[in-house]
């Protein structure tokens, strides 16, 4: 078990493998991180390996198969960890829970973190295809993006969770990466979920299938939706709508 100075605690119940490509999945716009993780661990079959804790996190433990679990988990094989949170991250909680994450990851001396998530277009509906948009602690991923059609964020504000990890990881020299799918603000986006995953599979030659993900697509929504109101709140607590601004200093 590792524990964290802030409260947090990883315990590994599983073996976790090192120099692994890892990717973060919490909630948060369209619940993108959370349902991409969740298709990911599914189609892979992956393993739970690790578990996070802390007495910072709401008094609820999620079940599955008959079986609780912690609500923030470690799931991997020999070269890939998957991080999937079923709690909305609270403004609070952001600090130490990400902190601890990549203090962890760096113990294990993972390749790079792929954090995954939404960014909020007013007319997802009319969009059929969302754009994903990338930014990285690593120069060389800026023409990683432009061979895999993956836009550039070039001026803005990461608010949230992903802006602590990408600030983390560059103070640790971690390489990681932040990719966004255009997607509805207030509900679940399976159909954004999917075209990130299709980035990540043109990224690092991966072949998820994303066809159940798009053929469960209404039953995705109705089984998130109530994690969505949750983290809705959250969300305007950490002004998740300033995104894409242009920050004062602009250069």
């Amino acid at each position: 078990m590792t524990k964290m100075d802030n409260g947090v605690e990883i315990k590994e119940i599983g073996n976790v493998p090192e120099n692994a490509n890892v990717i973060l999945g919490l909630p948060d716009v369209g619940l993108v991180g959370t349902i991409a993780a969740a298709h990911i661990i599914e189609e892979m079959n992956l393993k739970e390996i690790a578990q996070v804790d802390s007495r910072m996190f709401p008094p609820v433990m999620v079940v599955h198969k008959h079986m609780p679990k912690s609500p923030i988990r470690v799931y991997g094989n020999g070269n890939l960890l998957v991080i999937i949170s079923e709690i909305p991250i609270t403004p609070e909680l952001i600090n130490p829970l990400i902190e601890s994450i990549v203090e962890w990851l760096k113990s294990k001396n993972i390749n790079q973190l792929i954090s995954i998530g939404g960014i909020p277009h007013p007319k997802r509906m009319e969009i059929e295809k969302p754009r994903i948009y990338g930014i990285g602690t690593d120069k060389n991923f800026d023409k990683i993006f432009k061979k895999n059609d993956i836009n550039a964020f070039e001026e803005g504000l990461i608010v949230g969770p992903s802006g602590v990890m990408l600030k983390k990881c560059m103070l640790e020299g971690i390489k990681a990466m932040y990719l966004m799918a255009e997607s509805h603000y207030k509900y679940p986006d399976p159909g954004a979920a999917a075209s990130v995953i299709s980035a990540i599979n043109r990224i690092f030659g991966t072949k998820i299938s994303i066809k159940s993900l798009e053929e469960k697509e209404e039953e995705i929504r109705l089984t998130a939706r109530d994690l969505m109101k949750r983290t809705e709140n959250t969300l305007k607590e950490m002004q998740k709508t300033q995104e894409k601004e242009i920050p004062m200093m602009y250069r």
